[in-house]
């Protein structure tokens, strides 16, 4: 029996120093290295920073705050947008729409869409100077699209009741527990038109495009790259280096043809591989799921 727990002993620590002690020194080694890797540019070189903005938008706090600090770094002559983003909720992707389009005012701001920068990815686009794209990149889907759940025929199965007491007819709208009322589906449907008809005007006022092209494509249809060069929903083809490239020339530095931008990145190459073991992964993705059943109003 002895040897038993003296064997458990030494599992259990063994197990202990390769899940927490081993992650964390691996953690701090990175971490030296990449304080390291951040210096290697001279000071006093000028600077694109580079803003990325990937997967599902769900808030705008971390954007907006990279935005203003790179507007204020009086080395970062401008900034590049590097979308990779589905769309998300509807409020964040409005107000990176419009900070990027107030800060583009003081500083050049261009944006790169890569895979896919449809909808709120779009949407957070259209304030910048230029947008590029590939050829396959998934943009569009241009609207909005409000989805909730209704467990009444199930309640009514199953005898469950929810008592609501409300202050106003309005007030429950969207209830799951009851059917939905025609003046539930009017409210919900204007709301929804507002926010498109505001998407429609962010990217006749970003683009310059004729509010009827817009409309003809703003039934949430999916656009590639290609077709919004054509449209106007994109002024070419570029990747990120491409769109700094562009931020020099509108800072009015332009490179010489053999010249690479200098491109900054608030996060180091190292950041993915600490932020896996830094932290509690599942629990993030759990609560960015319950943000997303929150806001059923999306942009995507």
């Amino acid at each position: 029996m002895k040897a038993y727990f003296a064997w458990l002993a030494k599992f259990i620590t063994v197990l202990v120093v390769l899940v927490i002690f081993v992650p964390l020194l691996i953690g701090s080694v990175i971490g030296a290295s990449s304080m390291m890797f951040a210096g290697h540019l001279p000071a006093s070189e000028p600077k694109v920073a580079v803003v990325q903005i990937s997967g599902v938008i769900l808030e705008s706090k971390d954007i907006l705050e990279q935005l203003y600090t790179h507007v204020k770094d009086e080395e970062v002559i401008g900034i590049v947008l590097d979308i990779n983003s589905p769309g998300g909720a509807v409020g964040p992707s409005q107000a990176i729409y419009s900070t990027v389009q107030k800060l583009s005012a003081q500083k050049p701001i261009v944006a790169a869409m890569g895979s896919v920068a449809a909808s709120g990815g779009l949407y957070a686009a259209l304030g910048a100077k230029k947008i590029y794209a590939q050829p396959g990149t998934l943009t569009g889907s241009i609207g909005v699209i409000l989805q909730l759940p209704n467990f009444s025929k199930i309640t009514e199965e199953y005898g469950f009741q929810m008592i609501t007491i409300k202050s106003g007819e309005l007030k429950d709208v969207g209830n799951s527990f009851r059917p939905m009322t025609e003046a539930d589906r009017d409210f919900l449907q204007a709301s929804v038109n507002k926010v498109r008809d505001g998407f429609v005007k962010a990217v006749v006022d970003g683009r310059g495009m004729e509010s009827s092209l817009v409309e003809s494509i703003a039934d949430g249809r999916i656009i590639l790259g290609s077709e919004a060069v054509e449209y106007g929903l994109a002024d070419g083809f570029g990747t990120v280096y491409d769109a700094a490239r562009t931020v020099y020339e509108l800072a009015g530095k332009s490179l010489e043809e053999d010249e690479v931008p200098n491109l900054f990145y608030e996060d180091d190459q190292f950041s993915k591989f600490r932020e896996f073991f830094g932290a509690d992964v599942f629990g993030r993705s759990i609560r960015q799921f319950l943000q997303l059943l929150s806001s059923p109003m999306q942009l995507s």
